[in-house]
């Protein structure tokens, strides 16, 4: 299993492909590099494909203390230096998105490009709230944290038509050790004290934004908040996708990313 030592925390990545220009794949908040696959297998042709467990995620170490998205964004950083990657594109989903903005103010001489799916810069205090059922429900059962945050993820569609599928992930949930949860909770803290919309207009690389049109979690009126701060930036909703927008229409945002890349 591939792991890196940075600021004294193992971190688990997978990076493959081939290909002069890396493109580097930053998780949802309860993803794992796991989820990242069908894209890995679209892209790996034509680029290298990093992916790695943020600190707090499944594979990687979840220590103790603050998280921050600038800690995300430092992590990430020293990441790409260890593996020899001086400048990536980035495409992060929700979560993952957040630490991409983070990480192309703080670091704009390693982006190449942004590609932000249903993320945010700022919150208000409806996410607020369901975020903090979610950390509630982290603390006291597996299966009542998995079913809160089911319907915030997902289309109406999605649900009605993968209710098997479903139901193996929630069982899969239940078996994840306590530390998860904990690291899960370090990172929804994290994720509210979010302040990002200031800072957004200092972005200068191409960035595509994309949002699930059914997204009730991070819906549209914050991605076109982003799209209004970063300069030249495209923003395209995903029809009938709720928040897990990569999960629902993978060969979706596969074609309107590859079509992205190729007309920088």
């Amino acid at each position: 299993m591939p792991t890196a030592e940075i600021q004294g925390v193992s971190f688990y990545y997978e990076l493959s492909g081939q290909g002069n220009e890396t493109i580097v794949f930053l998780n949802g908040i309860a993803m794992s590099v796991a989820h990242w696959a069908p894209y890995v297998q679209a892209f790996q042709g034509e680029y290298r494909c990093l992916c790695h467990d943020m600190r707090g995620q499944t594979l990687s170490e979840k220590p103790e203390g603050e998280y921050s998205l600038d800690l995300h964004a430092q992590d990430l950083a020293e990441l790409m230096d260890m593996l020899g990657i001086a400048r990536a594109h980035l495409v992060g989903t929700s979560y993952g998105a957040e630490v991409a903005m983070a990480f192309a103010v703080r670091f704009p001489e390693k982006c190449l490009s942004l590609t932000l799916i249903d993320g945010v810069s700022e919150t208000d205090p409806l996410l607020e709230a369901i975020v903090d059922s979610w950390i509630q429900a982290a603390e006291k059962d597996a299966r009542l944290f998995y079913r809160t945050i089911l319907p915030w993820n997902y289309s109406p569609g999605y649900i009605g038509a993968n209710r098997e599928l479903l139901a193996k992930r929630e069982a899969s949930v239940t078996n994840l050790p306590r530390e998860w949860f904990e690291g899960f909770n370090r990172l929804c803290a994290a994720f509210l004290k979010i302040n990002l919309t200031e800072s957004l207009s200092a972005i200068q690389c191409p960035t595509l934004i994309m949002v699930g049109e059914k997204d009730i979690l991070k819906p549209y009126k914050f991605s076109k908040i982003i799209e209004q701060r970063i300069k030249g930036s495209q923003l395209i909703i995903l029809p009938g996708a709720g928040h897990a927008a990569v999960l629902e229409e993978p060969a979706l945002v596969q074609l309107h990313l590859r079509n992205f890349l190729a007309a920088r």
